[in-house]
């Protein structure tokens, strides 16, 4: 008993598989052709053989004309209106071929082909719960159908039905252990499902079975980007660049993979690259202004911006950074010109107001920055970056108690927010009121048990305050476990040191900091103090004169200077 097989091109099922899917050529075994499967009258008959001819010689029109008499002479052939819908589909006449599909499973429930067209014309045209339904049913009359299997575990992901499909596609997967796009999309459940070491399992099987398979290999390479492991995502992505050197998509990952990697110069390489091959591309040209721009080449970043904007003069970050390019170059009415241009063409944009305010504060300008903010605040209400930059601005020129009720309007409209909670804990601590310091850093520390910054601010205070020292230890050994060498931690830690009374160990951590920030006023005052418990007044005076040539107006230092100066040359 001979047998059918359906092929459907890759055209007719592209929609099926969706976003991030490829098309695949489907093979399902029709069973024996029954003559109830074939044109049922002489006259019907005719027409589909000269239908047929025409196809195969690429008439179609001529062929759905044929097919089109052959279904008149016999109107209830589910074969004829399966053939029919197909042509129509290649056609791209999906409303037409729906309801011929339609007609024919009624006539015929057991015509595979016509589910499988109807499920493609679902997908198509977006109804993808129906398209789930016509797989479910194919599956049931099919059940060991892999394609079948396949269109249905994908239309589950296009669903967003990830378990549904990874319960499918891992049967699917271990009945047929070689199947690659099985695996990839078996794979991409899984990261849906944000389960990455069963997705990093299934991927490395599949580049195993096939080494060169590239959207393996891409979507291998994001999940190491995604799980910050660079090397090995810039590993791949040169491995497909070695046997495909003009995929775009891997040659941009991998100058992606190069920016986190702060390999400025590879990720220029790559771009340049790009841009060679798609010299209009306004995504390459932006990236390259931005790398420009990272590595201080001004004029150079400013041509690949204004290639940009000359195409998109809406782009918002572009003409920003134009903007920061002039105040870079110190030219504040050329940046100020791009940003009321900014504003004029994009009249809703936050940063361009914020970053137009910020200039004029800059540049002495207060009352035009505050009536900047005060319009970003009448059109943005809601907005937390508003009432954050105002109080950033009033920060910079230490109006700390105008500055602190800006700071908790931002936390109050953007409570998760810990960069607005941590400058509200900064502008308290310089107001001196310790106790609501203390409440917003261990917020802070509670939203993120490793943010550092926070645990050096409460760590400090305990120890200028000298309380809860054994607690300042603790939470400075946390920052620096985050920032091993960052200079403010190593000298808050050797303030502690220094409170405990261990003046040698608090000395290797100040002189530590120092090494990186030899003119830290603050730093240089501590470093004074430990010399003086350590019983050298010389070094302390040394050390603290250097402390008020960074800070000329500390008082304290210099009532400690005028205290030891005698002592010091005595010590002489």
């Amino acid at each position: 008993m001979r047998k059918r097989t359906l092929r459907l091109a890759a055209a007719c099922l592209l929609a099926v598989l969706g976003s991030g899917c490829a098309a695949v050529e489907v093979q399902v075994d029709l069973g024996p052709a029954e003559p109830s499967g074939q044109p049922g009258t002489a006259e019907s008959y005719y027409h589909f053989i000269l239908g047929y001819r025409d196809e195969l010689n690429s008439r179609l029109d001529d062929a759905r004309d044929k097919l089109s008499r052959a279904v008149q002479e016999d109107p209830k052939s589910a074969f004829l209106l399966t053939r029919l819908a197909s042509l129509l589909v290649r056609q791209g006449n999906m409303s037409r071929a729906e309801g011929l599909a339609r007609r024919a499973v009624e006539l015929n429930a057991q015509e595979t082909q016509a589910y499988l067209i109807l499920g493609g014309i679902y997908t198509a045209r977006g109804k993808l719960a129906e398209a789930v339904a016509v797989y479910e049913k194919l599956l049931k009359l099919k059940p060991g159908e892999t394609e079948v299997q396949l269109l249905l575990g994908t239309s589950y992901l296009e669903l967003g039905r990830n378990q549904e499909a990874v319960d499918l596609l891992q049967k699917l997967v271990k009945a047929e252990r070689g199947d690659v796009l099985a695996r990839f999309y078996l794979a991409q459940g899984y990261i849906r499902l944000r389960k990455y070491d069963e997705a990093e399992r299934e991927l490395n099987s599949l580049v195993d079975q096939q080494p060169q398979f590239t959207r393996g290999l891409l979507m291998l390479g994001g999940l190491h980007e995604s799980r910050g492991n660079f090397s090995k995502a810039e590993e791949i992505y040169k491995k497909i660049l070695s046997y495909e050197p003009d995929n775009r998509q891997a040659r941009a990952r991998l100058g992606q993979v190069y920016i986190r990697k702060e390999n400025l110069e590879g990720a220029l390489k790559e771009y340049e690259r790009l841009r060679q091959e798609e010299p209009g591309n306004l995504d390459v040209h932006r990236t390259l202004g931005f790398l420009r721009f990272e590595r201080r080449n001004f004029q150079e970043a400013l041509r690949e911006f204004r290639f940009v904007l000359a195409r998109n003069p809406r782009d918002e970050a572009v003409r920003r950074f134009v903007a920061a390019i002039y105040e870079e170059l110190d030219q504040p009415a050329l940046a100020e010109k791009e940003l009321r241009e900014l504003i004029s063409l994009v009249p809703a944009t936050v940063e361009g107001r914020i970053q137009l305010a910020r200039l004029y504060a800059k540049g002495n300008s207060a009352e035009k920055a505050y009536a900047i903010l005060d319009d970003a605040a009448k059109q943005h209400p809601k907005d937390a970056r508003v009432p954050f930059a105002r109080g950033g601005i009033l920060m910079r020129q230490k109006k700390f108690a105008e500055a602190a009720p800006f700071f908790l309007s931002a936390v109050e409209l953007d409570g998760k927010s810990a960069l607005y909670r941590f400058n509200l804990a900064s502008a308290y601590y310089e107001l001196k009121r310790w106790d609501e310091v203390e409440a917003a850093t261990r917020e802070i520390v509670r939203m993120n048990p490793k943010h550092a910054n926070a645990l050096n601010l409460l760590g400090y205070m305990f120890a200028e305050l000298n309380k809860n020292i054994p607690e300042a230890e603790q939470l400075l050994n946390r920052a620096l476990a985050v920032e091993p060498s960052n200079p403010a931690f190593l000298d808050s830690l050797g303030w502690v040191y220094y409170r405990q009374g261990r003046f040698r160990e608090a000395l290797l951590k100040i002189t530590h900091a120092l090494n990186q920030q030899p003119e830290d006023a603050v730093m240089l005052d501590h470093l004074g103090d430990i010399h003086l418990a350590l019983g050298d007044a010389p070094k302390a005076l040394d050390a603290w004169r250097k402390s008020l040539k960074a800070d000329p107006k500390n008082k304290d230092v210099q009532e400690k200077i005028r205290r030891h100066e005698g002592a010091g040359r005595r010590a002489r």
